[in-house]
């Protein structure tokens, strides 16, 4: 029996928009009349297609911006190995893209294969750019079996949907609404694509991805996983439990700022010694109020100096790559990480030469002066020499001014 290696594929499109964020939970003022955050307005779409192997790994995505060339400052400066990017007029997967991915497909995994009689299952949805006439010759000649999952099924037998886009989508949130916070209202390229890597090194990993697999019923199989997701299932809802504070014993405050957590424990267990103290009502009142203002002001503190931090990251990288190169890859449709290094180490080796040869024009330059000079001083000193006739002068009444 011929092995085969299984293989999920989707695009991450619902969500990867420049600008949109899910929500978060935060918290704010109860009197803060306007909206905490607002939305931006830009709405640009990235695609991402993301593969994941039921052994637990995944491979290399393949990001499509929206543009007609791809720039060097839409990619961080040190990018994932491995990683695709190009382009397209709508930012959306085609045909083509299809094609180039399955080829990037069949060289990622072809390594992995035992021999060359072992095959790869590749499962997918319906989508055009998965079932091309191309695409599926492509398949027949390199083993890989393509299978389609049943229609509008995606959201029970779709690994990445079960257990994997749920939790990378939060993760890129999460990033995006710190500048928001912050008073940015657009987000770059490069500075969406920085979270996305960071929000995949937290969300696709080995243990999310062996239990997306084992959620959507497909490996290990395991029927009754879906069947017990259908509508007929009835939601069970549980109480929830409060567990009491305990304020016998409280730290004593020895930072400043202090701890948010330390800061509320001693609040609490000085409120309930005055209580128990039967002290007067006005100062247990009074008590009370600063102790909440001094939480307010703690939980202010606390967030300002974060969107202080992190105000002055975005900044900082923003000012290195406006100072930095920006390299316009003209007639590439799809480029990868190594072709984009080879293209920036050129690109800085011709801007050197560049440099040299302007220093090298302007050193020339200051000699010819200093050559003209010299020779303008030596026949100044000639005329100087040669006799003119006496001119007659006259002498006027001046005024002469005390300085």
């Amino acid at each position: 029996m011929k092995q085969v290696q299984v293989y999920i594929s989707n695009r991450l499109t619902s969500g990867c928009s420049i600008g949109i964020c899910n929500g978060v939970n935060v918290v704010v003022d109860s009197e803060l009349k306007k909206g905490y955050m607002a939305q931006p307005g830009r709405q640009e779409w990235v695609t991402v297609i993301e593969c994941i192997s039921a052994s637990g790994t995944s491979i290399p995505p393949y990001v499509i911006f929206k543009g007609e060339h791809i720039l060097s400052t839409w990619i961080p400066t040190v990018p994932p190995p491995g990683w695709i990017f190009t382009t397209n007029t709508s930012g959306w997967t085609n045909n083509f893209h299809g094609m180039q991915w399955i080829q990037h497909f069949n060289a990622q995994t072809k390594s992995h294969l035992a021999s060359d009689d072992e095959y790869r299952l590749l499962l997918c949805d319906g989508h055009d750019s998965h079932i091309s006439a191309a695409l599926s010759a492509y398949c027949l000649q390199n083993r890989i079996v393509l299978a389609l999952l049943p229609p509008h099924s995606s959201h029970l037998l779709q690994p990445l949907d079960v257990g994997i886009f749920a939790p990378l989508k939060m993760a890129i949130s999460q990033r995006q609404t710190r500048l928001y916070r912050s008073g940015f209202r657009r987000i770059q390229k490069v500075e969406w694509l920085e979270h996305y890597i960071e929000a995949r090194n937290v969300a696709i990993t080995e243990k999310n991805i062996l239990s997306a697999w084992r959620g959507a019923g497909l490996f290990p199989e395991n029927m009754f996983r879906v069947l017990h997701q259908l509508p007929d299932s009835l939601d069970k809802t549980f109480p929830a439990t409060t567990t009491p504070i305990s304020t016998s014993t409280a730290p004593i405050l020895t930072s400043s700022p202090p701890e948010p957590s330390t800061l509320r424990s001693a609040n609490q267990n000085l409120l309930s010694n005055l209580t128990s103290s039967n002290a007067h009502p006005r100062i247990t009142t009074h008590v009370r109020r600063l102790s909440g203002i001094a939480e307010r002001l703690q939980a202010e503190v606390m967030i300002l100096k974060r969107e202080l931090d992190e105000m002055k990251a975005v900044h900082g990288k923003r000012k290195e790559r406006a100072s930095g190169k920006r390299l316009i890859l003209k007639g590439k449709t799809i480029v990868s990480t190594e072709e984009l290094r080879d293209a920036l180490a050129e690109a800085e080796k011709a801007t050197k030469s560049k440099k040299t040869a302007k220093r090298q024009k302007g050193k020339r330059q200051v000699q010819d002066r200093d050559s003209s000079s010299s020779d303008g001083e030596s026949k100044a000193s000639e005329c100087a020499r040669v006799p003119t006739a006496p001119v007659d002068s006259e002498i006027l009444d001046c005024i002469e001014v005390a300085l």
